[in-house]
């Protein structure tokens, strides 16, 4: 993994609205932005700038269906950043 993309993720994970919503996504498989208001009450303006974030850090991904937009854990960021902090254990 290199600096740029791990400072992007430590970044994006720095802010406890992120950390929350990184949490709902996690709990199922293509949320939708509806599930997601329910659980982070945010505005809706604030929720774009936030799973903006998460998506440029490359930990989400979204597709379409129609008017909808579902949302799900990128699962090779996740492995890279569990990588790097695996190799920061001391043995």
């Amino acid at each position: 993994m290199d600096t740029k993309s791990l400072v992007k993720m430590a970044k994006s994970l720095s802010d406890p609205h992120r950390l929350q919503l990184l949490k709902e996504i996690a709990k199922g498989t293509n949320r939708g932005c509806a599930d997601l208001f329910e659980a982070v009450p945010i505005s809706q303006p604030s929720m774009s700038q936030h799973l903006k974030a998460l998506s440029d850090a490359g930990l989400i991904e979204s597709h379409k269906e129609g008017r909808n937009k579902f949302i799900s854990i990128n699962p090779a960021k996740l492995q890279e950043l569990e990588s790097f902090l695996q190799s920061l254990k001391i043995t």
